[in-house]
C-alpha cells in the first residue's frame, strides 16, 4: 500500500490566533530593534523574530499526517511522533483543547501503547480513518 498524506484541518480562528502572533512579533520586535542602541542587542532580537515567525510558519504550514507501512507518522513543524497502528487501543472524537499536533478542534483523539496518546485533526477525517483501519467509538 502506498503511503497516504494527510494534511491538518484548519480552524479560521486559529489560522488568525497565528497571524496575529507573527503580526505582533515583528512590530514589537522591530520596534525593539529599532530603539536599541547596542547592534548586538539589535542583531539578537532579529534574529530572535526571524526564529519565533519561522515556527510560527512551520506550524502552519508544516502540520500533516502521513500513514505508511502500518505506522502514523505525525509532524508538526520540527516535532515529530510515530503511532504504530498495531498498537491503537482506541480512536474517538474530541473537541479537546489541549496542545497537540493539530491546527483544529476538530480531532481525533488516539489511544496507543500502554499509555501514550495524541490528537490530530485531518481534514479528510474519514480517509485518515479508513487509511488507519478503526472507526470512531
Amino acid at each position: 500500500m502506498a503511503a497516504k498524506r494527510f494534511k491538518s484541518k484548519v480552524d479560521r480562528w486559529i489560522f488568525v490566533l497565528l497571524i496575529v502572533v507573527i503580526i505582533v512579533q515583528i512590530v514589537a520586535v522591530g520596534s525593539a530593534a529599532l530603539q536599541a542602541r547596542d547592534p548586538i542587542v539589535t542583531t539578537g532580537l532579529i534574529f530572535l523574530m526571524i526564529a519565533v515567525v519561522g515556527l510560527m510558519v512551520w506550524l502552519l504550514l508544516g502540520t500533516h499526517y502521513t500513514v505508511d507501512r502500518g505506522v502514523i507518522k505525525i509532524v508538526s513543524g520540527p516535532f515529530r511522533w510515530k503511532v504504530p497502528i498495531d498498537q491503537i487501543t482506541s480512536v474517538t472524537a474530541s473537541k479537546s483543547p489541549l496542545s497537540s499536533p493539530a491546527l483544529s478542534l476538530d480531532r481525533i483523539y488516539i489511544r496507543y501503547g500502554k499509555w501514550r496518546r495524541i490528537m490530530v485533526s485531518p481534514a479528510d477525517k474519514a480517509g485518515f480513518l479508513k487509511a488507519i483501519g478503526h472507526e470512531l467509538s
